[in-house]
């Protein structure tokens, strides 16, 4: 399943900046920033890593400081593929009033997986227009659809509320942007600690750095034994 802050107005021009949106989320995993200028998001995933995605180009660039590599995941998104959670039945169903989350009022729903209870979301519909992440959900969505069906076929057992988090972005247009999502035991699998919609980008917030080594992982996926076999897999679920 799956998974913003902000600066003083007055240092976008001070620092030549311009306003973007930054969401700030916690997950069991630490915690993380997402910003939103445009078609373009970047989110930073520790270590000085971070995953720029052009919801216009269709590219996911994986940026790797340490490895000085930038994993190249945009043929995935490009070329056809399965739907999320193939296979999959995801029910929501509406339980009231949530509390405010990051300034945001929130309904609750309860979902299920193939009648398996995975657990509840908080959801706002006034916090998914004011991001305006609804084209980059809709890219993740695509990701998670891929890595849904690749833990398909390599395993037929796979957990349906593990799976069905590959569909989520599939329901945001009627629920709402998540903002907290719980599993069945209560535990918390993420939650949206802030929004700003007026912050500043960081120095070259979408640029990949020199000299870093470009791995398309397209290709490098075509070229595993047995892959066309699993690619075909894939396609039937």
């Amino acid at each position: 399943m799956f998974k913003t802050r902000f600066v003083a107005a007055l240092a976008l021009v001070a620092f030549n900046s311009h306003a973007a949106t930054l969401i700030e989320m916690k997950s069991p995993q630490g915690q993380s920033k997402l910003w939103r200028d445009g078609t373009q998001s970047r989110m930073d995933t520790g270590d000085g890593g971070y995953v720029v995605v052009d919801s216009k180009a269709e590219t996911m660039l994986v940026v790797m400081p340490k490895e000085r590599r930038v994993m190249d995941m945009s043929d995935m998104l490009r070329s056809g593929g399965p739907a999320a959670g193939n296979g999959i039945r995801v029910a929501f169903s509406k339980q009231g009033a949530g509390p405010r989350i990051a300034g945001y009022p929130t309904t609750r729903f309860s979902f299920t997986a193939n009648g398996n209870a995975c657990g509840s979301v908080l959801a706002s519909p006034q916090a998914l227009e004011d991001t305006g992440l609804q084209d980059t959900l809709k890219m993740m969505q695509r990701m998670a659809a891929r890595a849904d069906a690749l833990m398909a076929a390599f395993n037929s057992q796979a957990d349906p509320c593990q799976r069905a988090g590959a569909q989520l972005s599939d329901h945001t247009g009627s629920i709402g942007a998540p903002m907290r999502i719980t599993a069945a035991n209560g535990q918390l699998v993420s939650e949206i600690l802030s929004i700003d919609k007026n912050a500043s980008l960081p120095p070259n917030a979408f640029a990949i750095p020199d000299g870093y080594q470009v791995v398309n992982t397209g290709q490098m996926l075509r070229q595993l034994p047995n892959i066309q076999e699993i690619m075909q897999q894939m396609q039937q679920r």
